[in-house]
């Protein structure tokens, strides 16, 4: 929960889970279909020292492990040790240029992160699609991402993650940067034309695209228990619906108040459509869960 970087509001910290809570999260999870845990961020994992007996809990439980890393701190053996877990790593860069990278994210780490890449290509994770690199698209990187970026990611067969940087609560100066919504669509026709120059083909799909903003209401399909063990219907924390100090995660979740949370839920104010046009923007999410009923 990014505590390394001491981001989380003072109510909801608190110590990791013992190894006995953290076996019922993913009990729960294994019973309810889940296929995969992904540590998606908010901190560098591998600041933990208990980062690997965590992913080691979350192979032994049968999921698999997901892990977004800067990868400065991981060394060769570290590497191998997630491979014998059957780890998927992506791993972030901020540009591809070392001076612009480290700008980015404050501090000189762009070889590290290059050496964690070459390491796990050592390891093979690429042979099976185990291995994918992040990159935010900016104004500012978009020619590197499409002409430097997305070439040698295809040439040896890294799953390329360009992500559109769309900020709309940022600074003035941070927004400068960021493309619109039209500039994004561009975007992405051209890392088109740019793969079928290799013989990759593949066409636009638009979807739901997230973008954290105060007072979120997603309980659709999300929840989260935050070092506190207070449950949140998503990571915006924006109600609190149970503490597992007091109530198991599967009575705080079955109760008749997240029951009606859900299926009351008809359009997150946080969560707008990346879609093919502005034009075709729906006013309203639909309901997903009327079966429920």
């Amino acid at each position: 929960m990014g505590q390394d970087k001491d981001i989380a509001p003072p109510h909801l910290s608190g110590p990791h889970f013992s190894p006995s809570e953290l076996q019922g999260l993913l009990s729960f999870l294994c019973e309810h279909g889940a296929e995969a845990v992904v540590y998606g961020g908010g901190g560098e994992l591998f600041t933990w020292s208990g980062a690997f007996e965590f992913l080691e809990a979350v192979k032994k439980s049968g999921l698999r492990p997901v892990v977004f890393t800067n990868g400065t701190l991981l060394s060769q053996p570290d590497v191998a040790r997630l491979n014998g877990l059957g780890t998927s790593l992506i791993i972030s860069m901020r540009d591809t240029v070392e001076a612009w990278h480290n700008r980015a994210v404050g501090r000189d780490g762009f070889r590290r992160t290059l050496l964690a890449i070459e390491y796990a290509l050592q390891e093979g994770f690429h042979l099976e699609s185990r291995l994918a690199v992040e990159i935010p698209v900016t104004k500012e990187n978009e020619t590197r991402v499409l002409d430097e970026f997305l070439p040698a990611m295809r040439h040896v067969g890294i799953v390329p993650m360009a992500e559109e940087y769309i900020q709309i609560s940022a600074s003035s100066d941070e927004r400068g940067r960021c493309h619109t919504f039209t500039e994004t669509r561009s975007f992405f026709e051209r890392a088109r034309a740019k793969d079928a120059e290799v013989g990759i083909h593949w066409e636009l799909s638009f979807g739901q695209r997230i973008i954290g903003e105060p007072k979120c209401s997603r309980p659709l399909y999300s929840f989260a228990v935050f070092p506190s063990r207070d449950v949140f219907d998503c990571p915006s924390h924006s109600v609190c619906y149970g503490n597992l100090q007091s109530r198991s995660l599967y009575d705080v979740l079955y109760s008749d108040r997240f029951r009606q949370a859900l299926l009351g839920f008809t359009f997150c104010a946080c969560s707008p459509f990346y879609t093919a046009s502005d034009e075709s923007i729906p006013l309203q999410l639909p309901c997903y869960l009327r079966a429920l009923k």
